[in-house]
């Protein structure tokens, strides 16, 4: 279809009105349009006044595209005409629609950076009149947004870092100009809508120049001392609007959190923290500004929740910029900045359940972690933690317990649900600092506010902060308070019948499993005891914390865990629950056992042992997810005791051997055999035979990834010991070749030329290649035994080389690298084609993003010991020089590999790889650059970009 105004209007309205399968197309059309020269006529037809509000639009965007993109389209005789008609398009659209003004100023915006921002007065000019005064305040805006998020070459970012920087201070001037109206006498009457309206576009461009290039703000035009009249006017801006407005809303709403944000970052920017007298001002007049806000509004449901929110971000973002000051000018007992901590504490204890009755009191979280930060770097230098923070943090611990109780499960939709869960995270973190600060005390802190807790749910919310505080438990020591909350979790666990509450409690048992490990006495086995048996009794109320529990209990208690341990199998060969309790179960049933003397454990072991060979063998005949999934998790556990592991197998046996003739049972049996291996090791030739059958029937049945994993450890394991080790290997290398190769040989060629393998099995094929990895370095004379096999197995990789899936084609390329280290003389014959392989992938074969481990190919290739056995060369090699003959036979080929390079390009490529035999990072340099020429990117901004940040990180 032809590019013509008409047809792009209805290709628009195709876009936003046609069917889903119209739409794509249509959207593919018009994106391509926009790449088109002629897009440059076509955006003025379709922005006149009388066509649709979506057909204007998409001429704006596609205005914006251009400058952005095709902006070397543009001759620099061309330019004052585009400026004008920008200029026309931007007043011309003045009343909106508001969708196509803000693009066309976004637009005006790109172009004046094209420029270097050149003068920048000199083209804003026509808007800076009265009636205009909007629109260059938007213009204004978009400039340093776009400049932040724009893409543009280091000499072009510079001039225009330069030339906004000297811009700056006069925009800044020009706002706290239109923002002195704040300091009008407004004692009689509000401030009319124009009014209110012309604060939030003086704050919403201030806070834009204030954010003016992010990630390079130190050189920042301006100092905070400097900002200060600015934030003042703002500050007066949110006390006038709140005081006219008993609810704070639309507009005034609006121009409330404006004027916040360019507080916030006039807090913030540049170089702020450098100015301690100006930081701690600004801290005191935000605590007068939210101080009587915060006294007016601070209750649930508040009518001013958004307000609260925008203060409460603002005073977080400016004191963890200056949380040094904070910290000093609060020891010093400044009022301001003490009644800024107590507001802040003041919002983390919002009233009511978050999230339903307020939503800012997570906006605090993030603060505490700096706070804590600065006072323990503060505590290190003075020697001595000042005792304003204990009682900072006591606070802080104590609102934490409350503000953890959780709220009537029928209140909570299950996005609240969510909400409250990750909330509830939060503050388990958050208790972790007040740790830091108030040591053993917290948990004296905790056990008080439990033993005033009045409600389940009250107790609950002291079990969440003391669940939260179990990582810090101190080793082999047993604070009085520590033991008394345990014994709670332990009375609820036994007897509480609410699910939030009983779960609380389970998880505390589970928690402090290492910690109970730890005590040596014989208190500590007998409070073990007592856990194993409240998590045992508390399986039929809720089954999946119990299990959870008792799990990491036998895990880490070892003897009491072996004292009860028939009754710990005893409840693992009952459950008949949900398939993860079940795998839990069997775990903490492991560990016990492996806790035992094994005369003792094997009658218990062989139970079970028998379940879970029922269990395989009904999985085997009528499929199902219960048994294998089971036995790894059993034999896993049993790994401390090998001899228990053995019995295990031997007991299992006759029912693995049903699974390899199920294709969809053999991952699962790989799985139990991989445990297997790995809680046998040394001990493993009693089995070495079965465990071998199951392999070869495995494999001859469905190769898959774990199952390749299983060949690496049992070829590691025995392969120096076992004769019978070198025909497995042969026979799984064979049959993941067959299961890859059709993959390859099947992929019909695209119209236009040859399209890129395709890996059926990515994941496979990246197993069997970092298998053989593993294999190649660590035993390189195994690979003698699949001495056949090697010329398809590198066929097979120098397919995946050019295959998409970049896993698999590093997995083939580190193992090429390590063949060339490892056993040069089994790839020489096929060396040439892995050069030219690797070259054509650079080339353009595959994407940009798998150079790296090309670079590492090419780098093995250069270091190679060419050379055959006793020095002598290899049949038909050559000097130490091969793989400079193969890139000069390679890239003498015309066209090869791509049209871009020029003979120059490929001299340059050959002369780096072959000088650089050390430096893995120097060489993948030297590939990308040959990589951006050949795909005809040298000489780009983009591939000035990308070499520029390599050095940069370099």
């Amino acid at each position: 279809m032809e590019y013509t105004a008409q047809n792009l209007e209805y290709a628009v309205s195709v876009f936003y009105n046609g069917e889903q399968q119209d739409r794509a197309k249509a959207h593919a059309w018009l994106t391509a349009a926009q790449r088109l020269p002629e897009a440059w006529n076509f955006v003025w037809e379709l922005l006149q006044p009388s066509k649709g509000t979506e057909i204007q639009f998409y001429a704006a965007t596609t205005l914006h595209t251009k400058i952005l993109r095709c902006w070397n389209e543009v001759p620099p005789e061309s330019y004052p005409q585009l400026k004008e008609k920008l200029l026309q398009a931007v007043i011309g659209y003045s009343k909106g629609p508001k969708i196509v003004t803000n693009r066309l100023c976004i637009s005006l915006a790109a172009f004046i950076l094209q420029q270097g921002s050149s003068d920048l007065a000199e083209i804003l000019r026509p808007l800076s009149t009265p009636e205009n005064t909007s629109l260059l305040l938007e213009v204004l805006t978009v400039i340093p947004e776009e400049y932040n998020s724009m893409t543009m070459g280091t000499y072009l970012r510079s001039k225009n870092r330069a030339a906004l920087n000297e811009a700056s201070c006069m925009v800044l001037d020009d706002m706290l100009r239109y923002l002195q109206s704040v300091y009008n006498d407004y004692s009689c009457e509000p401030p009319s809508e124009e009014t209110v309206q012309s604060w939030t576009n003086a704050a919403t461009c201030a806070a834009s120049w204030l954010s003016l290039g992010e990630e390079d703000a130190l050189d920042c035009a301006t100092t905070l001392p400097e900002r200060a009249p600015l934030c003042r006017a703002l500050h007066t801006a949110v006390h006038v609007l709140c005081t006219w407005n008993e609810a704070v809303s639309d507009s005034a709403l609006e121009a409330c959190e404006a004027c916040l944000s360019a507080v916030r970052a006039a807090g913030t920017a540049g170089s702020a923290h450098r100015f301690a007298a100006a930081a701690r001002a600004l801290l005191a007049d935000l605590a007068a500004l939210a101080a009587p806000l915060f006294a007016k509004n601070d209750s649930p449901n508040s009518l001013n929740e958004e307000l609260l929110s925008a203060v409460i971000t603002c005073c977080v973002s400016v004191s963890e910029c200056h949380a040094r000051e904070l910290v000093q000018a609060a020891e010093e007992e400044e009022p301001g900045v003490r009644t800024l901590l107590q507001l802040l504490l003041a919002a983390q204890a919002a009233p009511g359940h978050y999230p339903l009755h307020e939503t800012r009191s997570n906006l605090v979280f993030r603060l505490w972690y700096t706070l804590q930060n600065e006072i323990s770097h503060t505590s290190d230098r003075t020697r001595k933690m000042n005792p304003l923070w204990q009682e900072v943090f006591t606070q802080l611990l104590m609102t934490l317990v409350k503000k953890s109780e959780m709220p009537p499960e029928s209140a909570l939709s299950r996005v609240d649900q969510e909400l409250l869960r990750c909330y509830r995270q939060d503050i388990a973190d958050i208790v972790m600092y007040c740790f830091i600060v108030l040591g053993e005390a917290s948990w004296a802190l905790v056990e008080g506010a439990y033993a005033c807790a009045d409600t389940a749910a009250r107790r609950e919310a002291a079990l969440h902060v003391f669940l939260a505080l179990a990582d810090a438990a101190p080793h082999a020591h047993a604070p009085p308070a520590l033991a008394a909350l345990l014994q709670h979790a332990l009375r609820l666990a036994a007897a509480a019948r609410d699910p939030d509450t009983l779960t609380t409690a389970l998880d505390c048992l589970g928690a402090y499993a290492t910690w109970l490990s730890s005590l040596e006495s014989a208190e500590g086995a007998a409070l073990g005891r007592e856990c194993m048996r409240a998590a045992g009794a508390a399986l039929q109320r809720c089954p999946a914390p119990a299990a959870l529990a008792l799990r990491k209990l036998c895990v880490d208690c070892a003897a009491p865990a072996a004292a009860l341990v028939a009754d710990i199998v005893g409840v693992a060969l009952a459950a008949d629950g949900d398939a993860w309790t079940r795998r839990q179960l069997l775990s903490a049933a492991g560990a016990a056992l492996a806790a035992c003397e094994v005369s003792h454990a094997a009658p218990l072991l062989r139970d079970l042992a028998r379940r879970l060979a029922v269990d395989l063998t009904a999985q085997a005949s009528e499929g199902g997810k219960c048994g294998a999934a089971e036995c790894v998790s059993l034999m896993s556990a049993l790994s401390p005791q090998p001899e228990l592991a053995l019995q295990l197998f031997r007991e299992l046996l006759p029912a693995l051997h049903l699974l390899p003739s199920n294709p969809q049972l053999t991952q699962p049996m790989f799985q139990i055999l991989k445990q297997t291996i790995g809680a046998v090791m040394d001990t493993i030739e009693p089995i070495v035979e079965d465990v071998a059958k199951l392999i070869v029937a495995g494999f001859e049945t469905q190769p898959c990834p774990v199952a390749l994993d299983v060949i690496k450890l049992f070829t590691v394991l025995v392969g120096g010991v076992w004769g019978g080790a070198a025909g497995v290997l042969r026979l799984a290398v064979m049959t993941t070749m067959r299961a890859l190769a059709p993959a390859a040989a099947e992929t019909p060629p695209a119209p236009s030329g040859p399209s890129p393998p395709v890996c059926a099995a990515p994941e496979l094929a990246k197993e069997l290649f970092a298998v053989l990895t593993a294999l190649t370095k660590k035993m390189a004379h195994i690979m003698d035994w699949i001495e056949d096999l090697l010329p398809d197995l590198i066929d097979l990789a120098l397919s995946s080389m050019r295959a998409w899936e970049a896993r698999a084609a590093a997995a083939a390329c580190g193992w090429l690298a390590a063949l060339a280290a490892h056993r040069a003389r089994a790839l020489r014959p096929r060396a040439p084609a892995a050069a030219h392989a690797a070259l054509a992938c650079i080339g353009g074969a595959t994407p940009r993003n798998q150079m790296e481990p090309l670079a590492e190919l090419l780098l093995a290739l250069n270091r190679a010991q060419w050379a055959g056995e006793g020095g002598a060369k290899a049949a038909g090699g050559s000097e130490a020089g091969d793989l400079g003959a193969w890139l000069r036979g390679a890239l003498a080929q015309a066209g090869f590999p791509s049209t871009h390079a020029t003979d120059a390009h490929k001299q340059k490529f050959i002369q780096a790889i072959l000088r650089e035999k050390s430096s893995k990072r120097r060489l993948l340099e030297s590939v990308q650059e040959f990589s951006l020429a050949c795909r005809g990117l040298i000489g780009t901004e983009y591939a000035r970009q990308s070499i520029a940040s390599k050095q940069m990180i370099a």
